[in-house]
């Protein structure tokens, strides 16, 4: 496994406990849902009138489950190095490093250099100044615990992706169960793309030469206490790189999957809202019109049919033919 971020290191350690304790406990399961999953596959080919290509089909994705999940350690890890070696890449174009590990390595340092005389100068200023000085002391907290957060989130998923990863893939040779197998293999795509989208992030601040303390471009220009403004700066940034971090997951979800059908549906909904009396009006009009033009139709009708009974009505009779004498 390529190992380029500190988190992935511990995900290491899981998936190589996991691979000899947990996952052949899960083959074997498999290999049996497997099964029941091919016959209930050739029962649906059979009951669509016995469709040969459906039954084909079963038959070459039983094939090919069954091959994946017998390797499933080694198929599992070939996703895994191929989506961190784009990470890799796109690390080392900027050269961003690991930026949960530097950023709290530099955070340390400056607190030990100069973080309890700054908030002593902070205090010295007056009361409103306290509340700086709890601002940086949660930034220097917030960041930490938001990086070990966002560890244990991705060990946490990726080890419950590995885990059922064979139990879920064994469903796929039915179609009345494969979207589940389906909807799997969309979220381990999602979750491997975490680490591409972290590197992303490195690299943009790494380009905005927000990776090193001493620069903090994002609050630099800010007006605070004159002797404590880099430590306010620090802890702002500091705060300001942990929600984007605890946000990953949920950009990678939204983002990768393309899920924008509430924005969608609210665009829909205050479309219907503003196109409403437009539209009401339009259906009464035509309604009227049709109504009318039944109305019409239908006197026409009538007038045709009562016009012609009463010209056959008031028609003279016919002249009485002359008898013979």
């Amino acid at each position: 496994m390529n190992v380029i971020f500190q988190y992935q290191t511990m995900m290491q350690t899981v998936l190589s406990g996991m691979a000899g304790n947990v996952i052949p406990a899960m083959q074997t399961v498999s290999y049996v849902v497997m099964v029941i999953c091919l016959l209930l596959g050739i029962y649906e080919a059979y009951a669509n009138g016995g469709d040969t290509r459906q039954l084909a089909a079963t038959v070459f994705k039983y094939v090919v489950v069954a091959f994946v999940v017998e390797n499933w350690t080694t198929f599992f890890n070939d996703i895994l190095n191929g989506f961190n070696s784009i990470a890799q890449y796109i690390d080392n174009s900027y050269g961003a490093g690991d930026l949960i590990k530097d950023w709290s390595g530099q955070l340390a340092n400056n607190w030990d250099s100069s973080g309890y005389n700054s908030i002593w100068q902070l205090i010295s200023n007056g009361g409103a100044a306290i509340v700086n000085s709890l601002e940086i002391a949660v930034a220097y907290i917030i960041f930490p615990i938001a990086g070990q957060i966002f560890t244990l989130i991705y060990v946490f998923w990726g080890a419950i992706v590995f885990a059922i990863g064979p139990l879920v893939l064994a469903l796929a040779p039915s179609r009345m169960v494969n979207s589940v197998a389906k909807y799997y293999a969309q979220n381990l795509l999602v979750w491997n793309c975490w680490s591409i989208l972290y590197a992303l992030f490195g690299c943009l601040i790494t380009a905005v030469n927000g990776q090193s303390i001493s620069a903090t471009p994002f609050f630099n220009g800010m007006s605070s206490v004159s002797l404590a403004q880099p430590q306010v700066a620090i802890g702002l940034t500091s705060i300001l790189y942990a929600v984007c971090i605890l946000l990953i997951p949920v950009i990678a979800l939204v983002i990768l999957k393309a899920e924008f059908g509430g924005v969608g549906g609210a665009l829909v909904g205050l479309f219907a809202m503003a196109s409403g009396p437009v539209s009401q009006v339009a259906s009464g009009v035509a309604a009227a019109g049709a109504s009318l033009a039944r109305g019409t139709t239908s006197g026409a009708a009538q007038g045709g049919v009562g016009g012609g009974g009463y010209k056959n009505m008031s028609r003279p009779p016919d002249p009485t033919p002359l008898r013979d004498r």
